[in-house]
């Protein structure tokens, strides 16, 4: 079932909804081994870009992750996050905002605001905000998730190296082009 880690998709996919049959019949649709496979195929579905039968079953899993595990469960974190990118993909980007706004307040909340989890899904929250020209609010969101990302896991870290790329390139686009070289840390245009 890592086909969505390989690449192999197709097979995963396939193995995926074998075991999540054969689980949900044995252990119980509810059982968290049987909502991580399910959580696992529909990852599949994502890497074979069936992204609205992977919405429907993330959204089918939500609630009932948060039944069986709680709200601020590694898993169900994972599968609300899930939900954000199939929305998005989907062309449903201010759903997506709003499944990622969640995402971000849940992660704050359960693992702490400077918790690895918890400044990807913010990062993935400015990346919204971007796309529905929020330039004010996304270079907010990526302004504090690099200053933690940088106190939390180093300047060399590649998500504290990702989260600075799309702050320099937001920062270009709204044509900030000295704040854009002082966090790419490249002497200002024109010396």
């Amino acid at each position: 079932m890592s086909g969505q880690l390989s690449g192999q998709h197709e097979p995963g996919a396939a193995l995926g909804r074998m075991v999540r049959a054969a689980w949900s019949e044995t252990l119980g649709e509810d059982h968290p081994d049987t909502l991580a496979a399910a959580n696992r195929l529909a990852g599949c579905l994502v890497g074979l870009r069936k992204y609205a039968e992977a919405r429907d079953l993330f959204a089918d899993l939500l609630p009932r992750c948060e039944r069986a595990l709680g709200w601020e469960d590694p898993l169900t974190l994972t599968v609300v996050s899930n939900l954000g990118g199939c929305l998005s993909a989907l062309g449903a980007h201010e759903e997506a905002r709003r499944q990622c706004e969640d995402i971000v307040r849940r992660s704050r909340l359960a693992l702490g605001p400077d918790d690895p989890r918890t400044l990807r899904a913010a990062s993935n929250l400015a990346v919204f905000l971007r796309r529905l020209d929020d330039h004010q609010a996304a270079l907010a969101v990526w302004e504090d998730t690099l200053l933690r990302y940088r106190r939390v896991l180093g300047e060399d870290h590649p998500d504290t190296l990702h989260a600075k790329r799309d702050l320099v390139a937001l920062l270009r686009a709204m044509g900030e082009h000295d704040r854009a070289h002082a966090v790419a840390g490249e002497p200002p245009a024109g010396s």
